[in-house]
C-alpha cells in the first residue's frame, strides 16, 4: 500500500496554527493544575476535595501518556495505524507528549499533597499555652459528602469515600478493573491474539472513562456540601480554553495538514478529553456562580486568609 507523503513545508499556515494552537493548549491545561496545588498548600489541607477524583487522575493521565508517547514513538504502532488508514500517520503531536507527561506528574504531586496534609493533621499537636490536648482528627478525617444521615449510614454508601486519603470501594474496584483490563489485554498481545495498536486504543479508551467518572465525585461533593470551596475553581477557565484548541489543533492538523478527516475520530484520546473536560466545565462554572453563589459569597466574607483563591 502506497503511502500517504504529506511535507510540512506544503502548508506553512496551517503548521503554525497548529504550533500556536499547541502551545495555547498546553499552557492552559498545564496550568488548571496549579490552581488546586497552590489552593491545598495555602489551605494546608485538602477536605472539600474528593479522593477518587485524587486517585483516578494520575492513573487517567498515565493512560494519556502511554497511548501518546507509544502511538508516537512506536515503530510497530505506526505501521498498523498506517495499514489502517491508507498511509497515514497517527495525528499525535509534540504538545500531547510534554502535556501528558507533566499532567501524570502534576496530578501525583496532589496525591502526596493529600496524604501529607492528612497525615500532618492527625499526629501535629496543637500548639499553645495550657495542658497538651490529643491531636484533632477533625477536618481531614471527617466525612466529605454530608447529609441528614447518621456516620455508620454515611459509610456504608459505596459512591463515598469516608476519609480524604482513601478512595471509595467503587474507587478501589474501577481501578482494579482498569489495571486488570490492561494486563489481560497486554497478554493477549504477546500471544498475537492483538495488534499493539489494538493496546493502545483500549488504553487510551481508559483515560476517557476515567475522565467521564472522575469528575462525578467532585460534582456529587459540590453538591452535598452547597458548596465549590475547596475546589479550585480557577481551573475551569483554564479547561475550556485548553478544550477549544486541543480540539481545534487536531482538526487543523488531521484535515488540513495530514488531509485526512478520519485522523479525528482515530485520537479517540485527544477528541474525547476535550468534549468531556468542556462539558464538565460547564457544569463546575453553574454551580459556581449558579447553584452555590450566595455561599461562596459568604465563604468570602467570613473565611479566613488561606481559603480564597487567587
Amino acid at each position: 500500500m502506497a503511502e500517504a507523503t504529506v511535507k510540512v513545508d506544503d502548508h506553512p499556515f496551517a503548521n503554525a496554527l497548529v504550533s500556536v494552537f499547541g502551545v495555547i493548549y498546553f499552557v492552559a491545561w498545564s496550568y488548571s493544575f496549579y490552581p488546586q496545588l497552590i489552593l491545598n498548600y495555602k489551605r494546608k489541607k485538602t477536605t472539600g476535595l474528593s479522593p477518587d477524583f485524587i486517585y483516578i487522575n494520575p492513573v487517567g493521565f498515565l493512560a494519556l501518556t502511554i497511548w501518546s508517547w507509544g502511538a508516537y514513538f512506536s515503530p510497530i504502532a505506526k505501521k498498523q495505524y498506517q495499514s489502517r488508514h491508507d498511509g497515514h500517520s497517527p495525528q499525535i503531536s509534540k504538545s500531547d507528549l510534554a502535556f501528558s507527561l507533566h499532567a501524570l506528574l502534576i496530578s501525583t504531586i496532589t496525591v502526596i499533597q493529600v496524604w501529607y496534609y492528612s497525615r500532618r493533621s492527625s499526629v501535629k499537636p496543637r500548639a499553645g499555652p495550657g495542658p497538651r490536648q490529643t491531636p484533632s482528627r477533625r477536618g481531614e478525617e471527617e466525612p466529605l459528602l454530608l447529609n441528614n444521615q447518621d456516620q455508620d449510614n454515611l459509610k456504608s454508601n459505596l459512591l463515598i469515600s469516608d476519609t480524604p486519603t482513601r478512595p471509595s470501594l467503587t474507587c478501589q474496584l474501577a481501578l482494579l478493573g482498569v489495571f486488570a483490563a490492561s494486563i489481560i489485554s497486554a497478554i493477549l498481545v504477546w500471544y498475537g491474539k492483538y495488534q499493539f495498536l489494538d493496546w493502545l486504543y483500549l488504553i487510551s479508551s481508559i483515560k476517557l472513562f476515567i475522565s467521564m467518572v472522575k469528575y462525578i465525585p467532585q460534582v456529587v461533593l459540590n453538591w452535598n456540601l452547597r458548596s465549590v470551596e475547596g475546589f479550585a475553581i480557577g481551573v475551569v477557565i483554564c479547561d475550556l480554553i485548553g478544550s477549544i484548541f486541543s480540539f481545534a489543533q487536531l482538526v487543523v492538523s488531521s484535515i488540513y495538514i495530514d488531509g485526512d478527516a478520519g485522523g479525528i475520530i482515530a485520537n479517540p484520546a485527544k477528541m474525547g478529553l476535550s468534549a468531556l473536560s468542556l462539558g464538565f466545565d460547564l457544569i463546575f462554572i453553574i454551580q459556581k456562580y449558579w447553584f452555590f453563589a450566595n455561599t461562596s459569597k459568604e465563604d468570602e466574607v467570613q473565611g479566613g486568609s488561606g481559603d480564597e483563591e487567587d
